[in-house]
């Protein structure tokens, strides 16, 4: 009787079998997700959409395609990846489309599209320069805890930008994105215990923010550390 080859004491055309496996897998996969966007899901839209934007190399015009269909049903998500790529997704940008797109996504509470809109606001991008209303969506983006919308609500606040100087907002922001373990929030709570800005003035509470964020690789907290070590 012939006997099979073994691999580790398995034989081999099993372990072919079993290798094969993902790969078809991922193809009934595939065909399923393409099957339920052609059916019209929106989800599956955009996940096929953000296949063929992902793609190596990149399918702008399929990934167009199939964002637009989610985003003309209402779908948020949608309408935020086709906004995205009218942003910065395709060489031909359009932010005055993207702009559309992001304020029907955020207009739905989608946390990215008010980060998003906020930032064409506060650039000036695709629309007026509008720092007021900058404020409004990242405030918007902010509750929702998306750390770099409260960053920069944080220096709003500090600044004076859009919003009336507050340094006790300012700093209640910059906590909140520096409990995402945010550097560059981490070194502003530190400035502001050092400063008294919002709060009390304290060493203690500076030097220990400051080293948080300088083990995260922020220079200007490292700089400060030292300065303040030093007095």
């Amino acid at each position: 009787m012939k006997r099979s080859a073994l691999f580790f004491g398995i034989p081999v055309a099993l372990v072919v079998t079993i290798m094969a496996m993902p790969s078809v897998v991922a193809q009934q996969d595939a065909a399923a997700l393409q099957q339920k966007a052609a059916a019209g899901d929106p989800a599956a839209q955009v996940q096929l959409g953000m296949k063929y934007a992902l793609a190596s190399p990149h399918d702008v015009p399929s990934a167009m395609k199939w964002f637009q269909l989610a985003a003309d049903q209402g779908y948020a998500d949608g309408q935020f990846h086709l906004a995205a790529m009218c942003d910065v997704g395709m060489k031909a940008q359009n932010p005055t489309e993207a702009i559309k797109w992001y304020t029907l996504a955020a207009n739905q509470g989608h946390r990215d599209a008010e980060y998003r809109l906020a930032v064409m606001y506060d650039q000036g991008r695709g629309t007026a320069k509008d720092e007021t209303e900058a404020a409004r969506w990242f405030t918007k983006a902010a509750v929702q805890k998306r750390p770099d919308a409260q960053y920069r609500l944080g220096e709003m606040y500090e600044q004076g930008t859009g919003v009336q100087q507050d340094y006790f907002s300012a700093l209640s922001w910059y906590l909140a994105a520096a409990r995402q373990g945010r550097p560059e929030a981490e070194y502003k709570v530190g400035y502001l215990y050092e400063k008294g800005l919002g709060i009390a003035a304290s060493k203690s509470e500076a030097l220990e923010w400051y080293r948080k964020s300088s083990a995260l690789g922020y220079p200007f907290a490292t700089e400060a550390m030292k300065a303040l070590l030093e007095q």
